[in-house]
């Protein structure tokens, strides 16, 4: 299995999800990690309608993606790894299976949100999520295409408290 991509964005599979990364990448699979899409038939329906023709996916709960990682189920995929947000990232974490980097795409605005980035707005919770992958030896960069400078993302959110 080759994970060429683990990144956080709301929007999940959206335009340049299914357009720009999975063709740039040549990505096979896509696994959307997400309690809430896991068990929510309408939110399935728009993902799978949303996925490119020439990539699987896969949606699953924290719990179960990371049984079928630690499994293998997907060695023979070229990975792409989505999740709402950072506290879906933490969780896959404290279930056990690390993630070395992950890729900011999109966080929206909402109240008490800062904006980092055009598309990036952080809550002081989502900030202290981003803290605590990063102290268990997470790197977050940022990036909204493939073809973007990558960036370190803890230095934009350090005053978010």
């Amino acid at each position: 299995m080759s994970i060429l991509n683990i990144r956080i964005d709301e929007r999940l599979i959206h335009g340049q999800v299914a357009t720009v990364w999975t063709n740039q990448m040549n990505i096979t699979r896509i696994l959307v990690i997400d309690d809430l899409a896991a068990v929510d038939d309408i939110q399935k329906i728009a993902l799978k309608m949303a996925c490119p023709s020439s990539s699987r996916l896969s949606i699953l709960n924290a719990e179960r993606a990371i049984q079928r990682l630690n499994e293998n189920a997907y060695d023979k995929d070229r990975l792409m790894i989505i999740m709402r947000g950072p506290a879906t990232a933490r969780e896959v974490l404290d279930l056990g299976y690390f993630m070395p980097t992950i890729n900011v795409g999109n966080i929206s605005n909402k109240i008490g949100s800062t904006r980092i980035k055009h598309t990036v707005c952080v809550t002081p919770q989502e900030a202290e999520d981003f803290r605590y992958l990063e102290s268990k030896g997470v790197k977050i960069t940022i990036q909204m295409l493939p073809q973007d400078e990558k960036l370190d993302f803890m230095p934009m959110i350090a005053n978010i408290h």
